[in-house]
């Protein structure tokens, strides 16, 4: 069972190691570290939450069996949720410095190499002119997403 576990542990830093390697930097290498935190957490905790005995083992139900196709779609799916947040999030803290707020949607989709990149938001809330122009100016500055993929919907005016 050691022997089992550390080979784990070992593959899943190998794996984040990898893709540490690989990301681009910017937001997108910070939320790559933040998967990869949570990867290494769950490999070398998932053994104590198996243990017969001390009833643990209700908060970790056996997985079904998972292809490597399946496998990296699911991996897929978390790092765009994860994205989706992180840049609505900043978003959203961008608007509340520039006095504003607002409630946001991020799209995310995969750029040309591949990787999940925010792609569009939605912004909607109450804003002056320039209120509106600086905070569109942020969000393509900062997450890379054009203003012909923002849409702005004014509320509470």
């Amino acid at each position: 069972m050691l022997k089992t576990w550390l080979l784990g542990v070992t593959a899943a830093a190998l794996a984040v190691s990898l893709a540490q390697a690989l990301t681009p930097e910017g937001t997108i290498k910070k939320i790559g570290r933040l998967v990869g935190g949570l990867v290494l957490l769950l490999a070398a905790t998932r053994p104590l939450l198996q243990l017969e005995g001390l009833g643990w083992n209700t908060f970790a139900p056996a997985a079904p069996a998972m292809t490597v196709e399946e496998a990296g779609q699911s991996g897929e799916e978390v790092m765009k949720t994860l994205i989706a947040q992180k840049a609505g999030a900043y978003i959203v803290d961008k608007g509340q410095s520039l006095g504003l707020q607002c409630e946001v949607r991020v799209g995310v989709a995969l750029d040309g190499s591949g990787w999940p990149v925010p792609w569009e938001a939605e912004i909607s809330g109450a804003w002056t002119a320039e209120q509106k122009k600086s905070l569109s100016r942020a969000v393509e500055e900062d997450l890379g997403i054009p203003v012909e993929r923002q849409s702005f919907r004014e509320e509470g005016t």
